[in-house]
């Protein structure tokens, strides 16, 4: 079996917005030298409105166009150089846990963590948030990992359902919200795992 890696953050659509941002700062350089010299500002004002419009209708068209992506035990799902992959998930119906194995990578030189990470399950539109959170944060060193174990209390049997490792805690913005095609923009998918206590 060929394990997939998911990359979170795309270089192309980094890329764009940094551009979005330097003609953003250029358009408003050129509206207070327009102001200060009491020019009409009406045309770049014009053009910074359009180029912010069209830069949020992308966002908002790739998002609500995306689908989430299902995952397989052992398929990597990266941010940047940090990176996580559902080992196995194992439930008990008993005391309605769901105990999820991670292993957790750096894919970088030096020792990193990632402080913006987060999992839950999800079941249709209810997120159930891991009663251990701090086990994704912790250092890693780099070109090392480490299998975390996070447990989650379930309502019941979870005939389906998904773990989702995210950059956001839950409501948590973050620089992604503004990148075209991020996991964390308004309306996009999320990659996970399915799990499910039958």
């Amino acid at each position: 079996m060929i394990a997939a890696t998911v990359q979170e953050n795309p270089a192309l659509p980094q890329v764009l917005m940094l551009l979005v941002v330097v003609v953003t700062i250029g358009l408003a350089v050129l509206i207070a030298v327009s102001v200060v010299t009491r020019r009409s500002a009406v045309l770049p004002l014009a053009v910074l409105g359009g180029v912010v419009l069209l830069y949020g209708a992308a966002i908002v068209g790739v998002s609500a166009a995306s689908g989430a992506q299902d995952l397989r035990p052992g398929d990597v799902k990266c941010f940047d150089e940090w990176c996580a992959s559902m080992v196995s998930a194992e439930s008990d119906p008993a005391a309605r846990t769901v105990a999820v194995q991670v292993h957790l990578e750096n894919h970088g030189r030096g020792a990193q963590r990632s402080v913006l990470a987060g999992a839950f399950i999800e079941t249709g539109r209810q997120r159930l948030w891991t009663r251990n959170p701090d086990e994704l944060h912790l250092l890693l060193p780099g070109g090392g990992g480490v299998n975390v174990r996070l447990l989650f209390e379930v309502p019941g049997r979870l005939a389906s359902a998904r773990f989702v490792i995210t950059e956001a805690a839950s409501g948590q913005l973050t620089p992604g919200a503004i990148v075209i095609g991020d996991e964390a923009s308004p309306f996009h998918g999320s990659a996970g795992w399915p799990v499910g206590s039958g």
